[in-house]
């Protein structure tokens, strides 16, 4: 990977702040200015406020923003604009400005921030929910044109997105664009959205720059779209000659064509007409589509890079397309099936590998089954380097952990090609109705006889839609030397018909037994302390009580997660000290789309439950996840947790076992399981979970 490294360009945006002196936070609706429209609320805020949006009913209003501002939707609020509405920012502010909007609904409306002067700029477009705009324009844009050189920074990530363009007008139609024009330099993400474009001119994510130092890094989005590519980068211009350098990794994208079969479509596409193009593009899966990936660079450009461990299935075509200057980019371990490639295939390299993914419901769910050939071909030498490198996500495309096996000696970690990494297991598990006592054994492959699982859990009321069951009692996970079971700490008898999540986590960095000593054990807190996990304050954790062997003392409290100076802990929330044997599974992970905080507030929170929002979560009824309290010591919820799903809300909710309030201000960490979002055989039922 060495030879194909990129230049980290930009290193002034990642460290310049931007000023937020004598900021103000507003919550609309509320107290004057903010007592009439949200326009006027926004119209009153100074440079760099924040306007929080407190509403659940659908906001009647265009939301026009001319200075440097947030605008999130306030904890527990899913603000919604109505129709036809849209929010769209001008900001020509002197000097280094920041533009946020996050959480909100909009109904075939659009997001929109055009650059028009500045020194530097700064824009997150995040947590929102964009469908169809009427009129043809990009849900999400970003646009700066080529008489401005303010230097840029964006993220566009965690949004969902519902586009549609069907004719050809000469215009490149995306879902998600960011347009970037004229000299200087500019870098970015767009991270863990959720595009679907329909329609045979509609693109799903498109990054076009000319004459610019652009560094984009595109990581872990989930992408359907046409004929001009469910992702499109291009450098340079078609119409006149252009400069400058589009450097592009393109990581862990999932993507396939909603018109393939039918109609040509390419998967991901990369353009180049003038200048330098620097392309990395590792561990995509593209199925569904003509071609996977297809890189054209014009014989005057200097094209450099790598493309690998991507895997290619169910095409019409190619799996790998490189035209004019672009053969210089070199290619490694891919994974093609039922594409026009064959080992003969001049220009592929010889570590290509030409097998049936074994992928769990093709095209369009393309997880791995066991005895897949893409799992564990890999060592994690190269990735490994380049996400240290470049500070990316350790995340693959579902937003869990990339590397989760070892070799059974000394070395690197084993990858699977494509952006899916194989090994997380998530289980149902009944307490039979019989059953007496206060153990239950589990009884499944990826748990028995496997000493190490360190699996977790979490109560399910309803799982199967029917009547609720509680269970309000501490519940610890132990291991007899062949099966795992689930153990009340309390000592009392299960609910009769209780049931657990039970989440196994794949084997490799991110998973431990932590176990309770006098040295790491002070009051009621037991300190955790892993090399991957410490001074990681925004990492998701479960921790699951393991009584372990020999002496078994009892933990009969409820247990969250705190991070104080540099470590983690564990605190048992009666404040009463935590005994110093046994221990505790304990899961982390970098945050992702699937591996988020929730915050209880009033938007979201009633009586001993509170509500979750969550793609994956929001109307499937079979989905299993995995949740952890966490406290600041500020607010607590010292009750056992639950999770349940509401048919006539079409949510899941996170509960208190023993009826009593929801806290505000209380927080939760969930880690949810895409594989185990829909009742079996129906996950991707419909093309795009």
């Amino acid at each position: 990977m060495s030879s194909t490294r990129l230049p980290l360009l930009i290193a002034l945006a990642a460290v310049m702040a931007i000023p937020s002196a004598k900021a103000v936070d507003r919550t609309w609706p509320g107290a004057a200015p903010c007592n009439a429209s949200l326009q006027a609320c926004i119209n009153a805020s100074a440079a760099g406020d924040t306007v929080l949006v407190a509403q659940h009913t659908v906001i009647d209003e265009t939301v026009l923003i001319n200075k440097p501002l947030a605008l999130r939707a306030a904890i527990g609020y899913r603000p919604t604009l109505a129709a036809g509405r849209v929010i769209a920012g001008t900001v020509s502010a002197v000097g280094n400005w920041s533009w946020q909007v996050e959480g909100f609904d909009l109904l075939q409306g659009f997001i929109s921030i055009n650059v028009s002067g500045g020194d530097f700029a700064d824009i997150r477009i995040s947590r929102n929910r964009v469908r169809e705009a009427l009129s043809g324009a990009a849900e999400i844009s970003v646009f700066k044109p080529s008489d401005i050189s303010t230097t840029l920074r964006y993220e566009i990530s965690d949004n969902d997105v519902s586009y549609f363009w069907d004719s050809f007008d000469g215009a490149l139609r995306a879902g998600i664009q960011v347009l970037d024009g004229g000299v200087g330099s500019s870098s970015g993400r767009i991270r863990e959205n959720r595009v679907r474009a329909t329609g045979q001119w509609s693109i799903g994510i498109l990054v076009s720059t000319q004459d610019r130092n652009h560094r984009t890094e595109v990581l872990g989005n989930r992408v359907q779209g046409g004929r001009s590519g469910s992702i499109l980068l291009r450098q340079g211009s078609l119409v006149g000659p252009t400069a400058g350098t589009l450097t592009a990794i393109v990581l862990n994208n999932v993507v396939n064509s909603v018109i393939a079969g039918s109609q040509f479509a390419d998967g991901i596409k990369v353009d180049a007409y003038d200048g330098v193009l620097n392309l990395i593009a590792l561990h995509n899966t593209v199925t569904d589509a003509s071609n996977g990936i297809d890189v054209y660079a014009d014989p005057a450009v200097t094209a450099a890079g790598e493309i690998g461990a991507n895997l290619f299935a169910y095409t019409g075509s190619f799996g790998l397309q490189r035209f004019g200057a672009a053969t210089s980019i070199g290619d490694r371990d891919n994974l093609f099936f039922l594409t026009s490639e064959t080992a003969a295939t001049p220009g592929l390299s010889t570590s290509s590998v030409f097998a049936d993914p074994l992928l769990r419901h093709p095209p369009q769910d393309a997880h791995l089954r066991s005895g897949s050939p893409a799992i564990d071909r890999l060592t994690s030498t190269a990735l490994l380097e380049l996400l240290l490198a470049d500070n990316l996500p350790l995340t693959d495309g579902d937003g869990l952990r990339r590397f989760k096996r070892a070799n059974t000696g000394a070395g690197p970690q084993m990858l699977d090609i494509g952006a899916l990494e194989a090994g997380d297991s998530t289980l149902l598990h009944a307490v039979p109705v019989a059953t007496a006592g206060i153990s239950s054994q589990l009884d499944d492959p990826v748990l028995n006889n496997i000493a190490d699982a360190y699996p977790h859990n979490v109560g399910n009321w309803n799982p199967d839609g029917g009547p609720g069951v509680y269970n309000d009692h501490p519940v610890s996970l132990g291991y007899n030397g062949s099966r795992w079971y689930l153990r009340q700490e309390d000592l009392a008898s299960y609910s009769s018909g209780a049931r657990f999540n039970v989440f196994a986590p794949g084997f490799g960095s991110g998973r431990y037994l932590h176990q309770n000593t006098a040295g790491n054990t002070s009051g009621a807190f037991t300190t955790l302390n892993h090399p991957d996990l410490n001074n990681r304050p925004d990492y998701i954790l479960l921790v699951t009580r393991n009584p372990g062997s020999g002496t078994v003392i009892d933990l009969n409290a409820p247990i969250a997660v705190n991070y104080f100076s540099g470590a983690w802990s564990v605190y048992r929330m009666t404040g009463t000290a935590m005994p110093n044997l046994g221990g505790f599974n304990v899961y982390f992970q970098p945050p992702s789309s699937n591996a988020f905080r929730h915050r209880t507030g009033v938007g979201n929170t009633g009586g001993n439950v509170s509500l979750i929002d969550h793609p994956l979560l929001n109307d499937h009824r079979c989905a299993k996840f995995h949740v952890s309290q966490a406290t600041d010591l500020v607010v607590s919820n010292p009750h056992q947790i639950g999770v349940y799903y509401s048919p006539s809300a079409q949510r899941w909710s996170l509960f208190n076992q023993d009826l009593a309030t929801m806290p505000l201000g209380a927080e939760f960490h969930i880690v949810v399981d895409p594989q185990s979002v829909d009742c079996a055989g129906t996950l991707f039922a419909n093309g795009f979970e």
